[in-house]
């Protein structure tokens, strides 16, 4: 977490490892009233469309198309925005002046997602430098240009998050009844939680042009 200028760079040392890193503190102890809030909310998601009849239907054969139409909006529409600014101003000047405000977005994101995985019981406000810590070096050397290609050359790491993604169906549902239950996370699936959520960070991070180094495909810290 930072937004000094001076943590922009044109260039990255060679011994400095990813630009971009993410970690989530484990809980020794989780609020059994917060995870069954989670939970409810999540089977509320599920459990109201599927009573509703014909409108459930509409709602499961609509929602997910709408959904996913806003998500190709942003997920194309974002990176445009950016590179047209980054013409505007120059790399130098945008890193300075409009990357502040993208990783405290980036920071606010990643630590929600935390909180909605059981891996926190703080909300993502709270969370964001204590229990969960997303650091960036921002800087690089690259136009407008890569910034506005970069879903394309995201596609690798979109379908490998979404080939992973499927371990959640698992993950989820287990983590909410050891919250609620034992009041703990599973130690088992904290590391790949983390890692998961490490390796959409950096993405997430080159995908609002934070940087130019291209993301690896790990979960470990050390990249």
């Amino acid at each position: 977490m930072a937004s000094e200028e001076s943590k922009v760079a044109v260039a990255y040392p060679a011994t400095l490892g990813y630009p971009i890193s993410y970690r989530v503190a484990y809980p020794e102890r989780l609020s059994r009233r917060k995870g069954v809030q989670r939970a409810a909310g999540a089977l509320v998601t599920w459990i109201v469309p599927a009573g509703l009849g014909y409108v459930s239907a509409v709602f499961y054969l609509w929602l997910p198309v709408i959904i996913g139409s806003l998500i190709a909006l942003g997920v194309i529409g974002v990176p445009l925005v950016l590179a047209i600014r980054i013409r505007a101003k120059g790399l130098p000047r945008f890193l300075a002046e409009d990357g502040p405000a993208l990783e405290r977005r980036a920071e606010y994101a990643m630590a929600a997602a935390a909180y909605a995985l059981f891996l926190t019981d703080a909300s993502p406000k709270q969370a964001i430098g204590q229990s969960v810590t997303l650091e960036v070096r921002r800087g690089g050397n690259f136009g407008w240009l890569r910034a506005a290609t970069t879903p394309v050359l995201l596609v690798p790491h979109i379908l490998a998050l979404a080939f992973f993604a499927f371990a959640f169906m698992v993950i989820v549902p287990v983590s909410a009844v050891f919250a609620i239950v034992l009041k703990r996370y599973p130690r088992w699936f904290f590391g790949f939680s983390v890692g998961y959520l490490r390796w959409i960070a950096r993405a997430l991070g080159y995908w609002i042009s934070l940087t130019d180094r291209y993301p690896p495909f790990s979960f470990g810290e050390e990249a």
